[in-house]
């Protein structure tokens, strides 16, 4: 079986979960027997073509833009067509591919052309939607993008989604049928939050109680209502400390509230954090915290549990079907800063309970969000596509 991916985010360019996502996924379908291709744009110091992981990954473009709106809408459209007259050519070297799988709006229209040209189907899965990420559609770029959203999903042979929650956004907003929109978690490897740099970029004080958050400085993820919270928490223990790991546009107007609150001894922006450090805070950490008002999935949350740090989640979208109450972590409701910083508290003062959350969320993690699985899982709703494109196309299944 050979698979064309198309994501505008693939290591080392990352900007939120999409990129790590292609990333696993793809190495994985390749252990369940796939010749997997990717086309992502280029980055500085990175060969256009090289092979990882047995993934075939191909650099076409300019490095990404977000200079402004209208660069980041101008890159968009070049890097699509760069990525399309990339295609042609890998097409007929390899023989032809046997489906298209498409991550998200900004390799749509690439997408829905090359499903045209070849004649193969297209697979996208739908990471997040504009709508969700800015709680509603409140501009002309934000409605363009839900278009191109909708376009695309109303064209694909199937859709992913990473949560139930996901899948009753997608056919709400888009009007497609349930049955075209599965459900296959994100995975994480436990092994890989083993390793620990050489050399800590953050410093933790040993006296004190480390609460972390680590993500993008966006509106969506919930910042905000945690440092509003976070006086409320130094009341009942005063040792705790807060990390704010990552990069995003709101992290000026986050410095602001820190000093008007009066909590600069006690906030620390760390800037992004890569996979070793995150290894480590997590390790330094009491607990872990994702206030988020929009979350399509939480692969964060399975990160954190994955070095059995216990979790904090609000209880919205994908965070709220990963973590059980009282059980693999503490859920409180989005939004609610009182009730937030009353989950911080009991985290943080009694240890015992703490450490029994964390156990049984690394159990679940272990066995049920587990990447071979999940290959399987797509593998599967491969077959199946590609069957049903040949059924309609010569009236005979065969998939290999």
């Amino acid at each position: 079986m050979k698979i064309l991916m198309l994501s505008w985010e693939y290591p080392p360019h990352m900007v939120g979960g999409l990129g790590q996502h292609v990333y696993d996924i793809s190495r994985y379908l390749f252990l369940q027997g796939a010749e997997v291709h990717i086309i992502t744009p280029r980055v500085k110091d990175y060969p256009d073509y090289e092979t990882l992981a047995g993934v075939n990954i191909h650099r076409v473009g300019n490095p990404s833009s977000q200079a402004s709106v209208d660069d980041f809408k101008e890159w968009t459209f070049t890097f699509n067509s760069e990525a399309i007259r990339a295609a042609v050519h890998l097409n007929s070297q390899v023989g032809g591919f046997d489906l298209l799988h498409a991550h998200d709006w900004m390799v749509a229209y690439a997408g829905r052309s090359m499903s045209k040209i070849f004649n193969i189907p297209l697979i996208t899965t739908i990471h997040a939607t504009e709508y969700g990420r800015n709680l509603g559609l409140h501009n002309r770029t934000q409605r363009e993008i839900n278009e191109i959203e909708k376009n695309l999903a109303l064209e694909a042979n199937q859709i992913i989604c990473c949560s139930q929650y996901m899948q009753d956004e997608i056919c709400s907003l888009f009007g497609v049928h349930r049955d075209v929109v599965k459900i296959i978690p994100n995975g994480v490897e436990p092994e890989q939050f083993m390793e620990l740099p050489d050399h800590p970029q953050v410093n933790f004080d040993p006296q004190e109680k480390a609460l972390v958050f680590l993500g993008r400085l966006v509106p969506e993820k919930g910042v905000w209502q945690l440092l509003n919270c976070f006086p409320r928490v130094l009341e009942s223990v005063p040792e705790a400390r807060l990390y704010i790991g990552g990069r995003g546009p709101q992290r000026n107007t986050l410095e602001q509230r820190v000093q008007k609150l009066g909590i600069t001894e006690q906030v620390v922006f760390t800037g992004f954090i890569r996979d070793k450090e995150r290894n480590y805070v997590y390790n330094q950490a009491k607990a872990a915290v994702f206030p988020s008002l929009y979350e399509p999935f939480g692969i964060v949350a399975l990160e954190a549990m994955a070095t059995k740090t216990p979790v904090i989640v609000s209880e919205v979208g994908g965070l709220s079907e990963i973590v059980s109450n009282r059980e693999t972590g503490l859920k409180f409701p989005p939004g609610h800063e009182s009730k937030l910083a009353e989950a911080i508290i009991e985290i943080l003062s009694d240890a015992e309970f703490a450490e029994q959350l964390a156990d049984n969320a690394w159990q679940m993690v272990e066995s049920v969000y587990n990447w071979e699985n999940i290959a399987h899982t797509t593998i599967d709703i491969y077959k199946e596509v590609i069957a049903r494109a040949n059924v309609k196309r010569t009236g005979q299944s065969d998939v290999g």
